[in-house]
């Protein structure tokens, strides 16, 4: 039986697409047994390990969010993020966390989930994937490696890179991680592949895009509104151009992947060892939803993500049955 590596890319309130994956996968007895994630990918995949799919319908905080009403848009926030707004925003940045209250949020305060959570990490590995600011680089942490045994030592550990790979600012502090700051990997690597190549225990990649956006309609109805609605004009903007600079370089990403196994096909050879790293040839399927909106999409529709999350299932059975054979 094939496996499969699955890239849980950075997305907003769109993750709730790659849930919906990540979901089918399960339910229809496909192998995911490498997952790579960043933002609120991180989040998703989480949910993903918390779920003790014997026993439940669905993973345990998208139970939660799928019952909202539009008066619960604040729960909304707490139950995917485990963010707390201040009631008197900071100088630099809109949101503060604190860990402790983001560590309940995601249940991981209970034992049974902690349970689940090990036993899930026993045959998935989970790279979380950061940006290292104050080096200016990409780093990957290895969750399995940080949770061998899940204790207040680790779990604390976890949060500090679970966070940093939620992190997007001006909205967020940056977190300090042995005296570096990082931020979320998207602003380096939104799609990160990289280990996947490192993996030869997957066979295959499943990857998720958010590039199929109409920006040129969006610029242009915010260049349309009126001046002097200019500071929520300007949030509005702020928020688009966050989503561009974290999503259009995914195009490039897929195109250098591809490139290289382009090229290991046509010099006959199935891997390449370079800098001391093996990387291998692996196919890569891509999903790849039109239009998705990011981050205030719940504000404007309570349903959003019970679309997307049904959305996210009904691509993923197509892919299965055209491309994964």
């Amino acid at each position: 039986m094939k496996k499969y590596g699955f890239v849980a890319s950075g997305g907003g309130y769109r993750s709730f697409y790659t849930e919906g994956a990540l979901v089918w996968l399960r339910q229809n007895g496909i192998s995911v047994s490498h997952i790579a994630s960043t933002s609120s990918g991180n989040n998703i995949t989480l949910d993903y390990l918390l779920w003790d799919h014997e026993k439940e319908e669905l993973p345990p905080v998208l139970t939660q969010t799928l019952r909202l009403s539009v008066g619960d848009i604040f729960h909304v926030f707490k139950n995917f993020l485990g963010l707390r707004p201040s009631l008197i925003p900071n100088g630099s940045h809109m949101f503060t966390v604190d860990k402790g209250t983001c560590r309940k949020s995601l249940t991981l305060d209970e034992p049974a989930r902690r349970e689940t959570l090990i036993r899930s990490l026993e045959s998935v590995q989970w790279d979380i994937f950061t940006t290292n600011l104050t080096k200016r680089e990409a780093r990957s942490f290895r969750i399995n490696q940080i949770l061998s045994e899940i204790n207040t030592e680790t779990l604390d550990r976890f949060m500090d890179v679970f966070l940093a790979g939620i992190t997007t600012i001006p909205y967020f502090k940056a977190i300090e991680i042995g005296g570096d700051y990082y931020m979320e990997g998207g602003y380096m690597d939104n799609t990160p592949l990289r280990t996947m190549f490192e993996d030869p225990e997957v066979d295959e990649i499943i990857a998720v895009d958010f590039t199929d956006y109409d920006y040129h309609t969006e610029l242009k109805k915010l260049y349309a509104t009126q001046v002097f609605t200019l500071p929520l004009n300007s949030i509005d903007m702020l928020l688009l151009v966050s989503d561009i600079q974290l999503s259009l370089p995914n195009i490039k990403i897929f195109d250098q992947a591809n490139r290289i196994n382009r090229l290991l096909e046509e010099v006959g050879k199935t891997s390449i060892e370079l800098d001391g790293k093996t990387y291998y040839r692996k196919p890569i399927h891509v999903l790849s939803p039109k239009n998705l909106e990011s981050m205030t999409i719940a504000l404007k529709d309570s349903t959003i993500q019970r679309k997307y999350f049904e959305l996210g299932k009904d691509d993923m059975a197509e892919l299965r049955n055209t491309r994964l054979k």
